[in-house]
């Protein structure tokens, strides 16, 4: 049988008090000491709400079709997310309830940025606030859960997702994760009111779960706090038989798994598939590219300094794996300390599992975008267990060999500067993220031969129209890999846009056969191969581009243009009038049906007499 966490008895007084009293523990300052928690999050991301929109946020807040009206709701339901984009294109992302977040916040702040900061930082907050509260039930002490909740809160390392306004998807669904994970201990310390603990926690993880896919650890999580047990003074017992608590870790866990069914039912529904290859690697490649990758991890948390939106961690060829013995063995000294961690203390084993189970959705690398196979974010949920740990390791301080370690005052001093390090070190990566000048600058510094790093540096020079600019940063990405088909497209684009039209044609075709699912290489070609005359291969790339996206913007207006030119009048104005119909403020389509409607009838010519 399963090994609960055992509280004091108490006398029932009033449901609202009790879950307080249950929750924060008992003493009028604990809810100070929880709130001190939010307030300190406030104060190192404050300056946050004066940053713009960027990386992704043009595309997903501003310029997002789905998020202006409640009666989108439905198609979060039934699309990927970024559906909207390319209709036609394998979705990899299904997450209803982060559009339903992007609604709520379109409808409350517009396209003003202060307040989706606010939102992102207000979850934070809240995701910092439920550490806290699990570190009290873990830790069953109030200094030590403060300093798990404020190292969470101030973790340089999360920057990413607190500081970004499409960051916010890291906190809402580890929020909901472990304020889950929270009502399944209530669950288990109250029996009484164990259904209704049961099903709020229930309900927690099937919003998280349609948040974003990490969410699904959580069973897992649930099992192994079962299968592990705990005691007030964190010491293990004699463990129990193993079937016993095999058993017992799988009933607590099945009501979640059977939640999880239902998510994998849907996505599956939708997207046709469970997971996608993004980008096809060897076997061997993946094994000896995963050390790297994790010990890159490990420094991210232990030491974040040259913290950036993009990193140079590139794949490992098994016959350049010799330096990535070395990280193997880090690694397995880590995993060593752990494991003998674990075994000797139940708190330290529950956050060793807070810590080590969230990075099993990172070990599929062929599921990230080529190159993209670390990022700050992908640590939001895992640097719970790493704050736990850190706590752990701090209250054990007490019994340090020495009288000066094991001092009140010397542990106090080490909490304020581990704080006031990590706070500072927040303070200054995040105004990395002030605006996309800023952003991609430090970027291309840490990460000078990452893709897509280098694409989003060009694409500042294109953003204030010196193409010319940016042509020797796609070429230098071209260099490097030549199958890139962003860097093609943009570099096409670029030529085109400074009327070099040959050069534009070869790039974009090369874009368009590098990737065929994407629509505007085929809309650039079109207007390219209209000008030059070549009419009907004109219209065939536009017909192309619409068959990708229908409601693309000028798609219609373009395959319009083609048609009016072949005398297709009928049929022109029909195009130029879906165009309207897309985008209602098109001034050019309106002209041009006017200008078909304005024309005089073609003139009967007679025929020879007979």
């Amino acid at each position: 049988m399963a090994i609960n966490f055992p509280i004091p008895a108490k006398q029932p007084v009033g449901r609202l008090r009790q879950f307080w009293r249950n929750t924060l523990a008992e003493g009028p300052s604990d809810p100070v000491t929880f709130a001190s928690v939010l307030a300190i999050t406030f104060l190192c991301y404050i300056r946050t709400l004066s940053f713009e929109f960027v990386y992704d946020d043009e595309i997903l807040i501003v310029n997002n079709p789905l998020i202006l009206s409640p009666r989108s709701i439905p198609d979060y339901f039934t699309q990927h997310l970024i559906q909207f984009l390319n209709p036609y294109t394998p979705g990899i992302y299904y997450r209803p309830v982060q559009f339903l977040w992007l609604l709520l916040n379109r409808m409350l702040w517009g396209t003003n940025p202060v307040g989706w900061h606010l939102s992102v930082v207000t979850l934070h907050g809240l995701a910092s606030g439920c550490v806290y509260l699990l570190a009290r039930k873990i830790l069953r002490e109030k200094p030590a859960a403060w300093l798990a909740g404020a190292v969470f809160a101030l973790h340089p390392v999360h920057v990413e997702s607190a500081g970004w306004a499409m960051g916010f998807i890291d906190p809402l669904f580890t929020f909901l994760v472990l304020a889950s994970f929270l009502c399944f201990l209530e669950a288990r310390e109250f029996p009484a009111r164990r259904s209704l603990w049961r099903a709020g926690s229930l309900f927690l993880y099937a919003l998280a779960a349609f948040s974003k896919e990490p969410a699904l650890v959580l069973p897992l999580l649930v099992f192994a706090c079962t299968f592990i047990g705990e005691l007030p003074a964190g010491e293990r017992p004699e463990p129990l038989p193993l079937p016993p608590r095999l058993r017992s870790g799988l009933v607590a866990a099945a009501p979640y798994l059977a939640v999880t069914a239902v998510y994998l039912a849907a996505r599956l529904a939708v997207l046709k598939s469970l997971s996608r290859v993004i980008t096809s690697l060897p076997f061997e490649t993946l094994v000896v590219t995963l050390p790297r990758v994790l010990w890159t991890y490990f420094k991210l948390l232990l030491w974040p300094v040259g913290l950036s939106a993009f990193y140079d961690v590139r794949y490992v060829q098994p016959s350049d794996a010799g330096p990535v013995l070395l990280q193997c063995a880090g690694l397995a000294l880590v995993a060593a300390g752990l494991w003998r961690w674990a075994r000797r203390s139940s708190a330290a084993a529950v956050a060793t599992s807070l810590f080590l189970l969230p990075f099993l959705v990172l070990l599929n690398l062929r599921a990230f975008p080529k190159g993209e196979i670390v990022h700050d974010r992908y640590l939001y949920l895992a640097s719970v267990g790493f704050a736990l740990l850190v706590a752990l390791a701090w209250r054990s301080m007490r019994a340090a060999p020495t009288l000066f370690l094991a001092n009140r005052g010397t542990r106090a001093v080490v909490a304020g500067l581990l704080v006031a390090a990590l706070g500072a070190g927040t303070i200054y990566y995040s105004g990395f993220w002030a605006n996309n000048q800023t952003l991609y600058s430090r970027s291309i510094t840490i990460a000078p031969n990452n893709d897509l790093a280098t694409n989003n540096y060009a694409g500042l020079y294109v953003a204030r129209g010196d193409y010319a600019g940016a042509i020797p940063l796609y070429a230098r990405i071209l260099a490097r890999h030549s199958d890139f088909w962003l860097a093609n497209y943009n570099l096409g684009y670029c030529f085109y846009k400074l009327g070099r039209l040959d050069e534009a044609e070869h790039s974009l075709q090369r874009a368009a056969t590098l990737d065929a699912s994407f629509p505007d290489p085929h809309l650039y070609l079109g207007l390219i191969r209209l000008q030059a005359g070549r009419v009907a291969d004109a219209e065939a790339d536009f017909r192309r581009a619409l068959a990708l996206r229908p409601n693309g913007r000028g798609y219609h207006f373009a395959l319009g243009m083609a048609l009016k030119s072949q005398g297709a009048l009928a049929e022109a104005r029909r195009e130029f009038q879906l165009e309207l119909a897309n985008n209602p403020g098109e001034k050019s389509a309106r002209d041009q049906i006017v200008e078909i409607d304005n024309r005089p009838p073609a003139s009967h010519v007679p025929g020879p007499e007979k």
